[in-house]
């Protein structure tokens, strides 16, 4: 096992402390898992999968439980589990199940172990020195995909399996968006360079593989325009009609049901018309939408560098 034993045990120490520290709506949960609300309350109410508290107006509530069982559920069904058979597991049952499935993902262990090691103590100056050596080894294209990239999905299946808390993600992520948005400003500004705008639509928050593609897009020598999390539409709308960009960039993670990331798209590719709108992200992974034709999927890092070199 990739954690010794003290090192779980503090785990263990600290989600006992917290665990019923936070409520979630099933909103919250919607967002949390990628599963539409109107799901989770058709398994609530076929196979008991959760029991919120509810208010005398019959709203939902959540625990940290509820969230770590709902995220285990989906890790689970999208391994091809089924919903009937998964719904009947008992706690130990469904940890056991997600941690056979992270044992099975490749990643440098060594390098990520360590970096875990830093996050449950929250120390940063470990975690930025460990991180520049891996970057010094590596380079720091190859460290995003060969090691901080797996160690987020080792982070999420620790937190779902009750290992670790949000405080950790939250941690790391911090750390993570600086470097990114550090490495990114080194490289030099060409004025007359095709320009890239990087956004995310409102409300929604995912945005380090937006960064990433903001660095690779830099790194190509594109001007690039970073807008960040939770644009409105209707403020994105006004600068595309006004302004002028060769390429626009944004990600889906957060649930959205098909229809309205088919509208989304349709309306977007009406106000940028002109030129190439590239996307990605898990929802559209899921959904495979119907995409305008200006709209271009992105594969891959080296399918973006391909995209927005043609």
């Amino acid at each position: 096992m990739f954690l010794n034993l003290k090192l779980q045990l503090k785990f263990n120490e600290l989600f006992e402390i917290t665990r019923n520290m936070t409520l979630y709506s099933i909103k919250d949960l919607e967002y949390l898992s990628g599963i539409k609300a109107h799901t989770i309350r058709i398994w609530e109410k076929r196979y008991h999968l959760l029991d919120p508290n509810r208010t005398d107006t019959n709203i939902r509530s959540y625990s940290d439980h509820d969230v770590r069982r709902i995220l285990n559920v989906a890790l689970l069904i999208k391994n091809g589990y089924k919903i009937s058979n998964v719904a009947a597991f008992d706690e130990p049952k469904l940890q056991a199940e997600v941690l056979r499935i992270n044992r099975n993902l490749t990643d440098p262990e060594k390098n990520i172990d360590q970096l875990l090691f830093h996050t449950v103590n929250l120390d940063t100056f470990g975690f930025e020195q460990l991180l520049d050596k891996i970057i010094g080894e590596f380079g720091f294209s190859k460290t995003i995909h060969q090691v901080i990239f797996p160690f987020f999905e080792r982070i999420g299946i620790l937190w779902q399996a009750g290992s670790i808390f949000t405080a950790h993600e939250h941690f790391v992520s911090n750390l993570v968006r600086n470097r990114l948005i550090r490495e990114t400003g080194k490289f030099e500004r060409n004025e007359l360079a095709q320009t890239v705008l990087f956004f995310l639509r409102e409300n929604e928050w995912h945005e380090l593989s937006l960064l990433y593609f903001n660095f690779l897009a830099a790194q190509a020598g594109l001007r690039c325009v970073y807008l960040g999390q939770s644009l409105p539409f209707e403020d994105l709308s006004n600068l595309l009609i006004n302004s002028e960009f060769d390429f626009v960039c944004t990600s889906f993670i957060q649930a959205i049901e098909k229809t309205e990331l088919e509208q989304y798209l349709a309306n977007l590719s009406l106000v940028f018309n002109r030129n190439k709108i590239l996307i990605a992200g898990r929802q559209v992974t899921i959904h495979k939408p119907k995409l305008p034709s200006n709209v271009l999927l992105i594969k891959n890092s080296s399918d973006f560098i391909k995209k927005i070199s043609s």
